[in-house]
C-alpha cells in the first residue's frame, strides 16, 4: 500500500512523470491516495501474460542473482512496504521503468534503484525484465 500511495505523491508533485499518470495524479488528495492504494493493495496479484524468451529469461535470472535483487525485492521479487513488487509485472512496464531509472528520469526514494541500473546495458535490461515477468 505504501508503494502506491508514494507513488501517487511523486506523480502528483513532478518527481515521477508520465503522460497517463501525471494528469490523473495532478488533482488527487491525501485522502484520495490513502484510498486508492488501499483499493490496490486489497487486490490479489494476477500475472500478466508475457511472450517472453527462454534465453533472456536464464540470463535475467543470472543478472537478479548477481545485483541482489532479491536482498531489497525480497525473495520471489514480491516486494514490500516502498519496495515494488516485481514478480509478473507486465514486460513492457519493467523495461520502461529500468530504462527511466538508467536515464533518471524516474526516481526512488533513496536512489538505489537509480544506482543499481547505471551499469546494466539495454540486453541487460530486457533481460531482467523477461526473468521477472515469469516470477
Amino acid at each position: 500500500m505504501f508503494f502506491t500511495h508514494w507513488q501517487l505523491i511523486k506523480f502528483r508533485d513532478g518527481r515521477r512523470k508520465d503522460p497517463q499518470m501525471s494528469p490523473f495524479a495532478a488533482n488527487l488528495s491525501d485522502d484520495d491516495m490513502a484510498d486508492l492504494a488501499a483499493h490496490y493493495a486489497a487486490q490479489r496479484p494476477q500475472p500478466r501474460p508475457a511472450a517472453t524468451d527462454a534465453a533472456k529469461v536464464s540470463a535475467g535470472r543470472q543478472l537478479a542473482e548477481q545485483h541482489h535483487c532479491v536482498s531489497c525485492h525480497r525473495p520471489g521479487l514480491t516486494g514490500h512496504e516502498q519496495v515494488p513488487r516485481l514478480a509478473g509485472q507486465d514486460l513492457a512496464y519493467l523495461v520502461k521503468i529500468l530504462r527511466a531509472f538508467k536515464a533518471q528520469t524516474a526516481g526512488d526514494l533513496d536512489g538505489t534503484m537509480t544506482t543499481a541500473v547505471q551499469p546494466l546495458s539495454e540486453a541487460d535490461i530486457e533481460n531482467l525484465a523477461h526473468y521477472m515477468a515469469t516470477r
